[in-house]
C-alpha cells in the first residue's frame, strides 16, 4: 500500500526537488557571479595573468547548485504534509503513510488509507507546489551582467588619459631628412650597378626608418635604430673590401712600372683612376716590349704572383698568373686574356669605391643624425673648457665665432684733406670707390661659394667628431655674405 500512495505523490515530490533546484542555483550563480567579478578586475588590472577562470568559476557554481538541490534526499513525510497543508485534508496522507508502513493494519486503517487515495487522486501538482522565481535569481543575474560590463567596458589607463604619444619632433625630423637623402642615393646606387646586396640594404634601412617615425619612439630607442643602420652600412663597407684589394693593384701597379707599354696602366692604378687602369690594361700589347722590359716585368709578375696565391682575392691572382704564362710561352692571346681579367677586376673595384663612398656619406649622415638627436635632449650649452688637451673635443659651444667679438684697441677717424690748388702740377689719387667695393663684395661671394663646398666635400667624407660638426656650419653660416645671394659655380 505505501507504494501506491509515492505513487500519488511522486509528481509533486519531483516538483519539490526542482524547485529546490532552481533556488539553490540562484544563490550558486549569485555567490559564482560575485567571485568572477572579483577575478576580472584583477585581471583587468593585471594583478592575475588573463584566463578563463572567472566564467569557469560562474559556471561550475550554478551547475553545482543545480545538481545539489535536485539530488538531495527529499523525505515522503515532508510531501505529504505538504499536501495535507494545501487542501486541509487533516493530516489524511500523512496518516496514510504510516497506517501504508504497517504489516498488520486493521479494517478501520484500511479504510483511512483507502480515503486518503481517494482525495490524493484528486489533487493537482501545480496548485500544491506553483511555480515562483527564485528570490535571489535577479540578484545573480545582475552579478552575472556585471560580469559582461567588466569585459567589454575598456579601462583607461594612464597613457591613455594622458592621450596618444607623439612622436619626438627632433627624431621625426632626422627621420624625414634621411628619407629624402639617403634612401634615394642608396636606391639609386643600387640601380645603377644592379647590386641585389645594396638593394636588400635599402631596404632594411627603409623599414628602420618607418620603425624610427612611429609615435611611441623615444630618444634611445631612436638612437639604437641610428646605431643599428649604422651598423648594417658598416657590415656592407667591410664586405667590400677595399683597402685590400687597394693594397694589391698597388702592387700590381709597381710590377707594371718597368716597361713604357705599361707604364700608362701602371700610373693609373697608383692614382686609383680604376676605369682608366681598366682601358689602359686592356691596350697593352706585350710584343712592343723589348726583351729587357718584358724580363723585368716578368720577374715583378713572378714576385706579385708568389705573394698573392691563391687566397681570397683569386681573380686577381688568376690573371697576374695568366698573364706571366703568356709571356714565358710568348703565347699573346694569353696574355691578353689576363690582361683583361686584371681590367674586370679593376672595372669591379671602380664599382665598389663609388659604393663605399657613397656609404661612407651615409655613414656620416647617420652620425649627424645621432647628434642632433643626442642634442636635443641634453643640455645645448656646453661650458667652456679651462684646461688644456691634445684631443678634439665631442661638444659644441655653439658660438662658432667665439664668446665675444675682436676688441681692437684703437680709434679711427676718417677725414676728407682737401688740398689748396696752387700753380704748378698736381696728382689726384682715388684709394676707395663704390665700384672698388662692389667688385671687393663679389669677390668675397665668390671665394665663400668656393670653400663653402670644400666645407660640405669634407663634412660628407672625413669621420669628423659630432660637436665640430655642427661648429664649423655655424661658422660658415656666420660669415655668409648679407648684401645679395651667394653665387654658386
Amino acid at each position: 500500500m505505501r507504494n501506491e500512495v509515492q505513487v500519488q505523490l511522486s509528481s509533486i515530490r519531483t516538483r519539490q526537488r526542482l524547485s529546490r533546484s532552481f533556488s539553490w542555483g540562484a544563490t550558486a550563480l549569485l555567490a559564482g557571479a560575485s567571485l568572477g567579478c572579483i577575478l576580472l578586475i584583477l585581471q583587468r588590472a593585471e594583478i592575475l595573468a588573463e584566463g578563463p577562470g572567472a566564467w569557469i568559476t560562474v559556471a561550475s557554481a550554478a551547475l553545482l547548485g543545480l545538481a545539489v538541490g535536485f539530488l538531495w534526499p527529499n523525505s515522503w513525510n515532508g510531501t505529504a504534509s505538504l499536501v495535507d497543508s494545501t487542501y486541509d485534508l487533516k493530516d489524511r496522507a500523512l496518516t496514510a503513510m504510516d497506517f501504508a508502513d504497517r504489516s498488520a493494519a486493521d479494517d478501520l486503517q484500511r479504510m483511512q488509507v483507502e480515503e486518503a487515495m481517494d482525495h490524493l487522486s484528486k489533487v493537482n501538482p501545480v496548485e500544491v507546489l506553483p511555480f515562483r522565481l527564485p528570490k535571489l535569481m535577479i540578484p545573480a543575474v545582475c552579478a552575472l551582467a556585471l560580469m559582461f560590463g567588466i569585459v567589454f567596458t575598456p579601462i583607461q589607463s594612464d597613457e591613455v588619459l594622458a592621450g596618444a604619444p607623439e612622436a619626438m619632433p627632433v627624431v621625426l625630423e632626422q627621420a624625414k631628412l634621411l628619407e629624402e637623402t639617403m634612401l634615394p642615393e642608396l636606391e639609386e646606387l643600387a640601380d645603377e650597378f644592379e647590386d641585389q646586396e645594396l638593394k636588400e640594404l635599402a631596404q632594411e634601412i627603409e623599414e628602420t626608418l618607418e620603425d624610427l617615425q612611429e609615435p611611441e619612439v623615444d630618444q634611445r630607442e631612436a638612437l639604437a635604430k641610428l646605431s643599428e643602420m649604422q651598423q648594417s652600412i658598416a657590415e656592407a663597407m667591410e664586405q667590400l673590401d677595399l683597402e685590400q684589394v687597394d693594397a694589391q693593384l698597388e702592387q700590381l701597379a709597381k710590377a707594371l712600372e718597368s716597361s713604357e707599354a705599361t707604364e700608362a696602366a701602371s700610373q693609373a692604378l697608383k692614382s686609383l683612376e680604376y676605369d682608366k687602369a681598366a682601358t689602359e690594361l686592356e691596350k697593352i700589347d706585350a710584343s712592343t716590349m723589348t726583351r729587357k722590359e718584358k724580363e723585368a716585368v716578368k720577374s715583378d709578375l713572378a714576385k706579385l704572383n708568389k705573394e698573392l696565391g691563391e687566397g681570397q682575392q683569386g681573380e686577381l691572382s688568376e690573371a697576374i698568373s695568366e698573364m706571366l704564362e703568356g709571356m714565358e710561352q710568348e703565347n699573346q692571346s694569353k696574355c691578353k686574356g689576363g690582361q683583361c681579367k686584371a681590367a674586370g677586376v679593376c672595372k669591379k673595384q671602380g664599382v665598389k669605391k663609388k659604393i663605399g663612398q657613397c656609404l661612407g656619406c651615409q655613414l656620416n649622415r647617420l652620425s649627424e643624425c645621432k647628434g642632433a638627436c643626442q642634442g636635443q635632449c641634453q643640455s645645448n650649452s656646453w661650458a667652456k673648457s679651462k684646461s688644456p688637451s691634445n684631443k678634439a673635443g665631442k661638444a659644441a659651444t655653439g658660438q662658432a665665432t667665439g664668446e665675444e667679438k675682436t676688441k681692437l684697441d684703437s680709434n679711427r677717424v676718417q677725414e676728407n684733406i682737401n688740398g689748396i690748388a696752387g700753380e704748378g702740377p698736381s696728382e689726384r689719387e682715388t684709394l676707395s670707390t663704390p665700384e672698388a667695393r662692389q667688385d671687393a663684395s663679389r669677390s668675397y661671394e665668390k671665394k665663400y661659394a668656393e670653400f663653402k663646398k670644400q666645407m660640405e666635400s669634407v663634412l660628407d667624407s672625413e669621420p669628423l667628431p659630432l660637436g665640430h660638426r655642427q661648429t664649423v656650419r655655424s661658422y660658415f653660416e656666420s660669415i655668409r655674405p648679407s648684401n645679395g645671394d651667394v653665387t654658386s659655380e
